[in-house]
């Protein structure tokens, strides 16, 4: 038996040492539908908001250290933030 799910919080903090990746990897299996509608939404390309996706999470790993644990759904809005950041900078430099 395994012990209680750990939060996205828990994930997003969890070592960097940790084993292959796994609490990063468990966010972005239940995240990843969430910012990949966020960018299909914007931009109406599956593959071009796959890659939005695999870049917001690439920048959310990068950033994890400036991570600010605040109240309910803080995970999530954090990824949002991210997401539309990777959103306005592939739309300024027009790539991904």
């Amino acid at each position: 038996m395994t012990g209680p799910r750990p939060t996205d919080e828990d994930l997003i903090l969890a070592p960097a040492g940790d084993p292959d990746g796994r609490a990063f990897g468990e966010l972005y299996a239940r995240h990843e539908a969430l910012i990949i509608a966020f960018h299909l939404r914007r931009v109406g390309d599956p593959e071009r908001a796959a890659d939005l996706t695999a870049e917001t999470f690439a920048q959310a790993l990068v950033a994890r250290a400036r991570f600010i644990a605040a109240g309910d759904d803080a995970a999530v809005r954090w990824l949002y933030g991210i997401a539309g950041n990777v959103l306005r900078n592939s739309t300024r430099r027009q790539s991904v």
